[in-house]
Formats: structure tokens, C-alpha cells, sequence
């Protein structure tokens, strides 16, 4: 048996080999080599079992078939056949894409760096002043005809590639962002939450209104089964769940597919409300594969930016590339008086319950309720489940590693039967952003006892509901935050302090980690920004 199919079963079967050849990931001759007469108990978590497990995990659980292979398939194995999955012939011709960069000089009156829930809705403002706006997105531009619940495929073209902050003596903590236009708008589940007041240095009331307006934000109480079967649990335990507020208009059909695009338009992403239209009517310009480097500042204004394919220019710039990128952008860039460097994350967990009927949470709103009793240490979400590839790589074992062999394929037999809850820890903006990727985050105490405290409370509530197992996966976050906090490197506008023309239009904006949700706020904060520019000009 190869070092592939003792890590994941079955993925011999079905060509994960040829699979391998084609991604050929960095490392992996040597990795193989590394394990072939390895204990692998006595190798789990090593980079080496990590990149084999995880090509493993992509090939069989991606639902990949190497030519000629006629067996079921890794789909079919675990009964994953949503409605959009079910129609979708595969082609694999996406593994061979190679990105080009935009190359070009240009000028306009405002560059938009990123077009996210922040620098989308900015660029679409600013375009209707009558402003010329050129935004620059490192991604694509993919509409819904292109999100057909192909998991591997939206990986590589919606979201942005893996990257991870050290944790001193744990696993490293997954960092998750789309790169699209759009940005996670286009991959997230639409929860729309106000911050609480007391967690922002202003009232953002008016703000929150003219988004919410805008987006069509609407109470979701149309529960699917799997949110009742476990709401009893919650009951248990002296608490409920609630109707979740989101941004999906009323043609959602709960089908799943939000982490991998709306296939409706009823998720109401940055792209189709904001960026679309100004689009349409002409009022922005775009460039794709645009990746920003650095910002270019002479005497104490902005100019314009460097990208990997030339210069464009502007007497005004707004970098909202995301909390993770724009602080680097300004790290590079001579003659930004310095940033501290820090970030907010809500850690999270998904935590399953096995029951004996089919709970079928692929095909589900994921985020439809919600329990907000104890949001100043931990918030739950559910019911949910993640899509089989991030699902399998995702899954640790009671010490915190990676679920492998047999337990894995069990765990993934029981695909249909599992419904989740999304754990999510608020923390105290204590990670660290550096030049070239490198992130780190070490946990103070209280934050270990919210992590520890939420998981808790989730497996009691599962129990409780009548799962007879339960099992979690390893720490994520997709909601990154503060880097460029208001009141430090930038004003309560967002304009840099020292730096005429430049501003910043993202969550790196948030001064704290907020305890719900950052979304909505990052569109109010937004809007916020896009007045002031308005006014400046």
C-alpha cells in the first residue's frame, strides 16, 4: 500500500499518483521518500505528512478519476451529490492555469486596491461622484455562471492560496480570505451583524443603515431540519439559537454553495451590488491579476502604486486589499511613517455531532442560526458542514492533529449524518503581521479559556441533542482584523496620518477585534471612507 492510500484510504484507487504529477507541489518527491518506511503514527503533523495527507485528501476527496479509472469515485464513496455537483461535468484543465499579471501604466483620480466588502462598495461610491476610479484586484472576476460547487476548482480560482500564522508550540492557525473580485464577499455565508457600540470609537448607526438598504439584509428563520434536530441540545443547556440576519435575497434555495459562489446571485457579494453595476453603467474601471507591491509617496502625498506589471497613478489611493495584505503593501512602501503591525482574529472551530438520519448540511444555508449568549467569549453558528476536500483536511483528532487512515474514512462515510457548529472566539488583536507572508499569534490565557470554553459548550450541546459522536476540526479564521487600526497609523476616516491622499478601506481599519461577524461593519466603515473622500475632493 502507498504512502498515499495509508494516509487516505482509497485514494490509491482513483489516480491520486497522476493527480500528484499534475499540482507537482514543492517538496513532495521528498516528502514521499520521507515516509515510505516511516511509523506514521510517529509522523503525523510533520511537513511531510501534512503535504502528502493533504494532496491525498485533495485527489480523493475532490472527487478526482484519473483516465481509465472506472470505480466509484470519492464523491460517490461518502454520498456527496448536491444538487449543482450533481450537473457539473469535471474538467480538470483548471489545474493547468498559470496566472498572468496585469501589465500596463495607467492614471486615473483614485486607485482602489482590492475590491472586498471594503474597497468594491468604495470604488462603486466614488465612481458615481463622477470620480475616475481604477481599482486594481490581484484576482478574477468570476460571476455565478462560473461557481458550480466545484470545490477544488474554487479553491484555485475564489480563494486565496493558503497561508497560516505561527503558533508557538501548536499547530499553525489557517488564515482565510477570497482573492477575487469581490473578495470574501464572493465565499463567505452573508452574515450580516451589527457590531455592539461599545466595541467602536463612533456611531456607525447611519451607516449600517444606507448598507443595510443596500444589500436587502433579511432575517433568515426559514430553518432547515438539521437546525431543529439540534436546537433541543441548545435548550439543554438553558440557551436557544436565533434567527441568523443575512445579505441573500429571497432566490437563495439553501443549496450549499456559498464557499464556493453564490450559483444564483442571491448572495449579495460585493460584486453583484456594488461593482456590477458601476460596471455596467461605466462609472469604474478594472484590471484583474493586478498585485500591488508597494505604495509610491513623494513629500508627504500619495502618487500612485507599483504592481507587478507596471505603475498606475493617482493624487488619491485606497488600499483595500484585505487585513492581511494591506499592511504589508504599506511595510513596503518608503515613507510610510510605520505601522505596529498587530491583528485581531477570531479564531473558530467547527464542531460535528453524528446522528442516525441524514442531516444533509451540504445542502443547507450554512450559517441560518445563531447563539449570541455568550458573544463576549464565543459565539456559535450552525448548522453547517464544509465541502468534503476542506472537511477531510480540516478533521484533528482528541490532541489537536490531523485525522488520518481509517478514523478519516469512517469520519467521511458518515458524510450526510453529520451536522456542524461554527465555534468562534473573539481575541485580543495580540497576532502579528510581517513582510513576505509571515504571521504569528500567541494565545494569552483568556483567550485559550474561550477556545476551550466554546468547544465545550458545543460538544455539550451536541450531546445533548442526541449525537452519539462528536468530533472538531483545528483552528481557522476568516475574519482578520486591525492591522491598520483608526487611531493609529489612520484618522476615524481612514485617511493615513502624515500621508496627503492615502486611506485605508478594510477590516484593517477595526480598531478591536469585534465580537461578531466583521462584514457589515467593514461595508459601514467603508461607506464612512467613501464620504470622506468625497468631501476631501
Amino acid at each position: 500500500m502507498n504512502v498515499f492510500d495509508r494516509l487516505v484510504p482509497g485514494s490509491a484507487d482513483i489516480g491520486v499518483t497522476e493527480y500528484a504529477a499534475r499540482t507537482d507541489p514543492p517538496g513532495l518527491a521528498a516528502a514521499l521518500a520521507s515516509l515510505e518506511r516511516a511509523d506514521l503514527a510517529g509522523q503525523v503533523g510533520s511537513p511531510a505528512f501534512d503535504l502528502v495527507r493533504a494532496v491525498a485528501v485533495e485527489a480523493y476527496y475532490g472527487d478526482y478519476s484519473a483516465p481509465g479509472h472506472s470505480g466509484p469515485t470519492g464523491h460517490e464513496a461518502i454520498g456527496f451529490r448536491p444538487p449543482q455537483g450533481a450537473r457539473l461535468r469535471k474538467d480538470w484543465d483548471f489545474l493547468d492555469e498559470r496566472r498572468e499579471p496585469y501589465r500596463g501604466d495607467d492614471t486615473a483620480d483614485v486607485i482602489v486596491v482590492g475590491s472586498g466588502a471594503g474597497g468594491g462598495l468604495i470604488a462603486a461610491e466614488l465612481g458615481r461622484a463622477g470620480l475616475d476610479v481604477l481599482v486594481l484586484e490581484a484576482g478574477e472576476l468570476r460571476g455565478a455562471a462560473d461557481h458550480t460547487r466545484f470545490e477544488l476548482r474554487a479553491n484555485h480560482r475564489l480563494w486565496w492560496p493558503a497561508r497560516f500564522a505561527d503558533v508557538e508550540g501548536e499547530r499553525p492557525l489557517a488564515l482565510l480570505s477570497g482573492r477575487c473580485v469581490g473578495g470574501t464577499t464572493v465565499i463567505n455565508t452573508k452574515v450580516a451583524l451589527r457590531a455592539p457600540a461599545t466595541e467602536l470609537p463612533f456611531d456607525l448607526t447611519l451607516y449600517y443603515e444606507r448598507v443595510e438598504a443596500t444589500l436587502g439584509v433579511r432575517v433568515r428563520a426559514d430553518w432547515p431540519p438539521s437546525v431543529h434536530r439540534v436546537r433541543p441540545g441548545f435548550q439543554a443547556l438553558g440557551t436557544d439559537l436565533t434567527p441568523v440576519e443575512s445579505y441573500t435575497d429571497y432566490n437563495c434555495s439553501r443549496c450549499g454553495s456559498c464557499l464556493q459562489g453564490c450559483p444564483t446571485n442571491s448572495g449579495r457579494n460585493t460584486l453583484n451590488t456594488w461593482l456590477a453595476p458601476a460596471l455596467g453603467r461605466g462609472e469604474i474601471r478594472l484590471a484583474t491579476g493586478a498585485e500591488v507591491d508597494r505604495v509610491l509617496i513623494e513629500n508627504g502625498k500619495v502618487t500612485g502604486v507599483v504592481h507587478a506589471g507596471g505603475v498606475a497613478r493617482a493624487p488619491v489611493v485606497v488600499l483595500a486589499a484585505g487585513a492581511l495584505n494591506t499592511p504589508q503593501i504599506l511595510q513596503r512602501s518608503p515613507g510610510f511613517p510605520g505601522l505596529p503591525g498587530t491583528l485581531g482574529l477570531h479564531p473558530a472551530r467547527l464542531v460535528y455531532g453524528l446522528f442516525d438520519e441524514p442531516q444533509d448540511c451540504h445542502m443547507v444555508y450554512p450559517i441560518t442560526a445563531h447563539c449570541l449568549d455568550y458573544q463576549e467569549d464565543f459565539v456559535v453558528e450552525g448548522t453547517t458542514i464544509q465541502d468534503p476536500v476542506a472537511f477531510a483536511m480540516s478533521l484533528v483528532d482528541a490532541s489537536g492533529l490531523p485525522l488520518w487512515g481509517e478514523p478519516l474514512a469512517e469520519t467521511l462515510r458518515a458524510y450526510r449524518h453529520w451536522a456542524g457548529l461554527l465555534v468562534m472566539a473573539n481575541d485580543l488583536n495580540t497576532a502579528t503581521v510581517g513582510p513576505g507572508d509571515v504571521f504569528r499569534k500567541r494565545f494569552a490565557p483568556v483567550e485559550r479559556r474561550r477556545l476551550a470554553d466554546g468547544l465545550a459548550f458545543a460538544v455539550e450541546a451536541l450531546a445533548a441533542a442526541g449525537a452519539r459522536r462528536v468530533v472538531w476540526t483545528g483552528l481557522t479564521t476568516s475574519h482578520v482584523q486591525g492591522s491598520v487600526p483608526m487611531g493609529g497609523a489612520v484618522d476615524l476616516d481612514g485617511a493615513a496620518i502624515g500621508v496627503f491622499g492615502l486611506y485605508v478601506g478594510d477590516a484593517s481599519l477595526i480598531p478591536v477585534s469585534l465580537s461578531v461577524n466583521p462584514s457589515l461593519t467593514v461595508m459601514a466603515l467603508a461607506t464612512r471612507v467613501a464620504d470622506a473622500i468625497r468631501s476631501a475632493r
